[in-house]
């Protein structure tokens, strides 16, 4: 079915303008008729700014409709005149960005200079629209407590999605929608890309742009029209704030304290002092009118100083006190709107952070890192966006929209950005059994530009609101990366190294070689689209739209192209996306709408996971070599000495005898696991259908329930060409490679498109998000995701044996499988109290699933440790020891659940036109421990154990601040 309207709605591309959708904006429409219930052609729509003074007129058509798109969201009133009619007024008509409000009129037969009045909100149901998703305003943004003041958080209130809080970078928070890996959303603001084209969306945005500077953002969770693509995740649609015809401000100041924090869960049981956590948020923002009516500005400042805690343990070093890491950071933005007259208007936007980090406490494959092992990170990221927008007639509308991207960011360790970037000469890292010590191997640095050109044509005619679009983006990463030139030994017990003590040698070791990597990347890609939303009856609207998207990457290392012949690379050229829904109100006083859709999404290429077929490819002047080679050492775990000379001095890098096997600038065989690219290789997308239905309760209040379900297809993964068995099932036995005439010993990993993944979910809302006293949000997802995939990235099945991937084995959930997600949030302006407001967010999400193994054996003897133990119930041993209820398979089993209630109070004060808020939040209220998964290898000394605090937990925090709204 799918290809067939791929087939029909292709002729309608080809024959369309370009032009590109109106992301960022909202729209209405509304009839017009006279009391006696007839229609009214020719009447003069006019909608007015009620705080900026911008104007859009329109004329109904034949049939009594206006309509009106690419209008900035925001407070409108609207007037309707004809002559021989009383001129109609309503106030306060709220338009929300992505959505088409239905504004009807009823004319009474008058003079024009009689009026009438109405101030009737109007409906919060876009009864045009199959998408799922939701609105988030301004007002939640300031009311509901936020522990980092990150936007993204606030995105995870509507169902079907999960947050990812980081703690690893500033900024970094994510959300994981619909079970899909949080590399696939796609971040808009001000309808410009604000994407990180490298590492796609797993650490959110490109630029944060601060909850003050923010005025309202839409959430599509799924079936979202076809002027959106790039994404098989969740579609993130955010508008800025822009100056009005008053000089409106903002000053703000928060402050976390280690005195207002409790100490966490293993600082407390190990009789550890809390670290010295502080929290310091402050600054303000400013718009106003240029000239009257016309032209306004909006100006935004930022200063974030954060010192944050690190709640680990290592079981095998007690003593250690995990130190701060430390954020000093500098947002600032600035938006100029002009309308230059009534049918023209441009704006520009240009957003710009700051954000250097020191001593990263991170964890490596799961196990938790010394203090030794801390990292930096540098990092400036900018956004601008511009657009010209003319209205063309009375149903026509086009836009020119520009929109640039840029990161310039380091990832690194103190001394490589001490010693004049020269990762050889320091220590290696130290590979214990159950933690890493003595220097971190991370060293690179990038910059990546995204450069986007958009164009719009939007245009009503005859019951048909049609867009056609195209838009054009130019990516570029420039990057070097010595990682691991430091080498690293891995060795089987916690136990320090003793010369005299042959257990306590290394067993393996890994180095980059014979140089660093210096990447060029360039993306290129292109789309159009077209759409409709055909008015079938008044009450029935039928949505039908086509998207195809095609994408080129060169691949180029040192200034050498990876491919001879630019048709080696795989460049994907079926990527038609067809959707088609159909919204049905039903009658009745109160807005009722049955809603559903069915559609095809693209997801995007990320850089990350294609640029290791440069780096370390069959041929390369950096990748990275493992002695010895094929399994560990046997030596140490038998107690005597390794044989493999790398490893026979103990952890000290044998330089000599590197530098001969693999000399300075030369370009020689990877001896390391090799990357391939398949020719055949195409872009995953997912099928999605939903089903479901909306109604208005009260003015400003709904309830949303939706049936859900999606399917992956061509999902990334990786097949190894050289795969490799073991004689027997002893971990220790080497691994033998199958195909070593042409890859060595080395396994060589291809990308191909045999994942596959189903998410199901019933998601429920119950929405009153545009209350005046009060607010509220109530969500609750029940869903399930699984494949023979992971999800996250482009993984490796662990059941390969020789050519057969026995994908069948690799079936179960998702990393990203959430069964339970309910969220409550609200704020509460407390009637006969003066000013006091009360606001909370509570949220229940249910455990990660993780696998129980044991890599002492290797029981299909295929060469990988990942052999899943048999359903049963598995318990720990030692402290924070747990028993967990295994169902057998990839991600059979289930860890801690989450979680959190966060709550505010604040107090109001007027002072000569000026608010000013006193505010108190306690964070976890509860001072509930949220623990990370456990590490489910029985052979772990950890096993089972929990050893850390999930990332983004916290303890009990209270934070107090000052708000001043003028």
């Amino acid at each position: 079915m799918l290809n067939r309207l791929s087939a029909v709605f292709l002729v309608i591309i080809l024959a369309a303008p370009l032009a590109l959708a109106q992301q960022g904006t909202s729209g209405m429409k509304g009839r017009v008729t006279a009391g006696d219930g007839s229609v009214l052609p020719g009447v003069t729509i006019t909608i007015k700014h009620q705080e900026s003074g911008v104007v859009r007129t329109t004329v109904t058509d034949r049939d009594g409709v206006y309509f009106m798109s690419g209008v900035t969201p925001g407070t409108y009133g609207l007037t309707s005149e004809l002559s021989g009619f009383k001129t109609f007024r309503r106030y306060n008509v709220r338009l929300e960005v992505g959505k088409t409000s239905t504004v009807d009129v009823k004319l009474d037969m008058g003079a024009a200079s009689e009026e009438m009045t109405v101030t009737a909100a109007a409906p919060v149901i876009d009864v045009t629209s199959k998408e799922v998703g939701g609105n988030i305003t301004s007002k939640e943004l300031s009311e509901l407590p936020s522990v980092n003041r990150n936007f993204i958080g606030f995105v995870a209130l509507l169902p079907g999605v999960v947050p990812n809080i980081s703690t690893e970078s500033f900024g970094a928070d994510s959300v994981s929608v619909n079970g899909q890996d949080p590399r696939n959303n796609n971040y808009m603001v001000d309808g410009g890309n604000n994407n990180d084209d490298v590492i796609g969306q797993r650490a959110g945005t490109q630029a944060r742009t601060p909850i003050e500077s923010i005025q309202e953002f839409q959430v599509l969770t799924g079936q979202y029209d076809a002027e959106y693509g790039r994404t098989t995740g969740g579609v993130i649609n955010a508008v800025t704030k822009q100056g009005t015809n008053a000089f409106k401000g903002v000053l703000f100041g928060f402050l976390q304290d280690k005195s207002y924090t409790n100490t966490d869960f293993f600082r407390k049981q190990n009789n550890q002092k809390k670290p010295d956590t502080r929290l310091e948020q402050w600054g303000g923002t400013l718009g106003g009118p240029i000239l009257q009516d016309k032209l306004h500005f909006f100006a935004s400042l930022e200063r974030v100083l954060n010192n944050r805690g690190n709640a680990f343990t290592i079981a095998a070093r007690p003593e250690i006190v995990f130190p701060v890491t430390t954020d000093d950071v500098w947002n600032t933005m600035l938006r100029f709107d002009h309308q230059i007259n009534p049918s023209n208007t441009w704006a520009v936007r240009w957003l710009r952070e700051s954000s250097p980090q020191l001593n990263q406490i991170v964890p490596i494959g799961g196990l938790n890192v010394t203090p030794a092992v801390a990292r930096e990170e540098s990092d400036i990221d900018m956004t601008a966006v511009a657009h010209l927008t003319s209205v063309i007639g009375t149903s026509k509308l086009n836009t020119l929209r520009l929109a640039w991207t840029t990161e310039n960011v380091a990832f690194a360790n103190p001394g490589f950005n001490s010693n004049g970037r020269n990762q050889a000469a320091l220590k290696p890292l130290l590979q214990y059994q159950t933690y890493y010590d003595q220097q971190s191997d991370v060293a690179q640095a990038r910059i990546d530009n995204a450069r986007e050109l958009n164009e719009v044509f939007n245009w009503y005619a005859n019951k048909h609101d049609m867009k056609f679009g195209m838009s054009y983006e130019a990516v570029r990463e420039k990057a070097t990366d010595q990682g691991n030139m430091n080498g690293t030994f891995t060795f089987a017990t916690d136990k320090p190294f003793n010369a005299a003590d042959p257990s306590t040698y290394p067993e393996r070791f890994s180095i980059r070689v014979p140089g660093a990597t210096n990447l060029d990347l360039n993306g290129n890609y292109i789309s159009v689209f077209a759409q409709d939303k055909w008015n079938l009856k008044n009450n029935v609207t039928l949505n039908l739209g086509l998207r195809y998207e095609v994408e080129t990457i060169k691949l180029q290392e040192n200034d050498n192209p990876l491919f001879s012949n630019p048709k080696d690379y795989p460049v994907d050229r079926n990527n038609v996306s067809p959707r088609i829904g159909l919204t049905y109100q039903l009658p009745g006083g109160k807005t009722s709408l049955l809603r559903g859709g069915v559609g095809r999404f693209y997801d995007k290429s990320h850089f990350e996971l294609l640029q290791a077929v440069v780096t370390a490819g069959m041929f390369s002047n950096s990748f990275t070599a493992v002695f010895p080679t094929s399994a560990r050492d046997p030596g140490p775990r038998t107690g005597v000495l390794p044989a493999n000379p790398y490893l026979v001095n103990g952890p000290t890098v044998n330089r000599g005898l590197l530098n001969g096997q693999f000399p300075a600038g030369s370009r020689i065989k990877n001896t390391g696991t090799i990357n391939l690219d398949n020719p055949n290789r195409v872009v995953p997308y997912t099928d999605q259908v939903s089903i479901g239905a909306q109604r208005e309760i009260l003015p400003g209040m709904s309830v949303n329930l939706d049936y859900v379900h999606a399917e992956g297809h061509d999902q990334l993964m990786l097949l190894d060409l050289n795969p490799g068995t073991r004689a027997n099932t002893s971990a220790s036995t080497p691994v033998v490679r199958t195909n070593t005439a042409v890859y060595g010993n080395s396994a060589a990993l291809e990308r191909v498109n045999t994942g596959r993944n189903t998410f199901n979910a019933l998601e429920f809302q119950l929405d009153h998000h545009l209350g005046t006293a009060y607010q509220y949000r109530l969500s609750y997802t029940y869903s399930r995701a699984r494949g023979n995939t992971s999800g996250n990235g482009a993984p490796q099945s662990n059941f390969q044996y020789l050519g057969n991937m026995n994908l069948d084995q690799n079936e179960g959930p998702g990393d990203f499988d959430k069964p339970h997600n309910f969220v409550l949030s609200g704020s509460w302006s407390v009637p006969h109290t003066g000013g006091l407001t009360l606001a909370m967010v509570s949220r229940y999400l249910s455990g990660d699933p993780f696998t129980i193994t044991d890599n002492n054996f290797d029981k299909d003897q295929n060469g990988i440790l990942f052999d899943p133990l048999a359903a049963g119930s598995y318990s720990g041993t030692g402290q924070n020891s747990i028993t967990v209820s295994n169902k057998g398979g990839r991600n059979g089993a289930r860890g801690p659940d989450f979680f959190q209630i966060d709550t505010r109070v604040g107090y109001r004060i007027p002072v000569h036109g000026v608010s000013i808020e006193l505010i108190g939040e306690i964070f976890n209220l509860t001072d509930r421990a949220n623990f990370q998964n456990p590490t489910g290898n029985r052979a772990s000394a950890s096993f089972l154990r929990l050893t850390a605090l999930r990332s983004g937990a916290v303890p009990r925090t209270m934070q107090f601040g000052v708000r001043m709204a003028y």
